[in-house]
């Protein structure tokens, strides 16, 4: 008891980014259901599951209109999880948490329980209603399905830019793309559950106060390896800001995003823009090399983003707009032709090489 007591009194206390809302109170299991990792792609290391009648210390829900609680699983490995809500009862001290701003009664909390339940149970009713083409229906949507945009940098030319940021001390980087994040859309869609002072740490750029992702030995080696701006502490800045409303661990988010860029790297976008080094690159050169690479129409799914450095103007950025359930075996080019296309941008600008220019 004092082992679960302890262990509880850590995590309350620890920042709940992983909860997209953050709640308190207990959860009592009144069913025995997998406690999921990943909602998105129903892991559950260790095959765990809630015991009826036992209760757990509740740490938040995935949304307003929730699906799933996480909870305090201590014998798990991570010991934190999400639960389906149709798997048991919130209590706090008082009764029902304050923090649950819906009527538990009502249909809509009743049915997305229904249906959670039965998903995490393995049975027909989460798939929901789906057109002949099976599709969801309009206003269903998969677990795990989404939009987002994957920023990739040309790092020397951020680095023309900033040059004071740690990571440019050798003037920026110019073999391949750099992770600068993914961020979930719409726009906006930021701070998920993130306690008020570390968003005013954050928007006031003091990285540093932030607190470092929980990763694995080798996602850390992974990450740094795409993204020099770990020495500027961009990954705490984006897994605050954005890596908070993906709806996992920090693990999980950084490992999905190191595999998309290392897709992007692979393919002959990257080739064009190593072999174009130190010339000027048009919109329309680089759109024909995504629909040659990813197919057709993908090249509409980029927004090219550029930066002025004296009377020059340089590419900084592609922000490639993605759809669907991303995992690290997802197929690069099927998320970016089931995105929205893109709008707006710069029409070309010049590859930046290494070093001071």
């Amino acid at each position: 008891m004092k082992r679960f007591c302890l262990l509880a009194a850590l995590l309350l206390v620890a920042p709940s980014a992983f909860a997209q809302l953050p709640m308190t109170g207990h959860f009592v299991a009144e069913a025995r259901c997998p406690a999921l990792q990943s909602i998105r792609k129903q892991t559950n290391p260790g095959g765990v599951a809630t015991v009826p009648g036992v209760e757990y210390v509740l740490i938040g829900r995935n949304s307003e209109a929730a699906t799933h609680y996480y909870v305090v699983i201590p014998d798990a490995e991570p010991p934190r999880r999400w639960v389906a809500v149709g798997c048991g009862r919130v209590e706090a001290e008082g009764g029902v948490s304050a923090a649950i701003r819906e009527d538990p009664n009502s249909h809509g909390a009743i049915e997305r329980g229904i249906d959670a339940l039965a998903k995490a149970l393995g049975q027909g009713r989460a798939k929901g209603r789906t057109d002949d083409r099976g599709t969801p229906s309009s206003g269903e949507q998969r677990s795990g399905f989404g939009a987002y945009v994957l920023a990739a940098s040309w790092h020397a030319a951020f680095c023309e830019t900033k040059p004071r940021a740690r990571d440019c001390r050798a003037g920026g980087e110019d073999g391949g793309f750099s992770l600068h994040g993914l961020w979930p859309q719409p726009r906006g869609n930021e701070y998920c559950g993130v306690a008020t002072r570390m968003v005013a740490s954050d928007k006031a750029g003091n990285w540093a106060a932030l607190p470092k992702p929980e990763l694995g030995r080798e996602t850390r080696r992974a990450l740094d390896a795409v993204m020099p701006g770990t020495e500027s502490n961009l990954d705490r800045h984006q897994w605050i800001k954005h890596g908070s409303c993906y709806g996992t661990d920090a693990s999980e988010y950084f490992s999905d995003a190191v595999a998309l860029i290392e897709k992007l790297n692979r393919s002959p976008v990257r080739r064009l823009f190593v072999d174009s080094v130190g010339q000027r690159l048009d919109a329309p050169v680089i759109r024909a090399a995504f629909d040659k690479a990813f197919g057709r129409g993908a090249g509409g799914r980029v927004l090219i983003d550029c930066a002025r450095d004296g009377g020059r103007r340089l590419i900084a950025e592609l922000r490639i707009n993605l759809a669907g359930a991303i995992t690290p075996q997802t197929d690069f080019g099927d998320l970016v032709r089931a995105a929205k296309k893109a709008s707006g941008g710069c029409q070309g600008g010049i590859v930046d090489p290494s070093g001071w220019q």
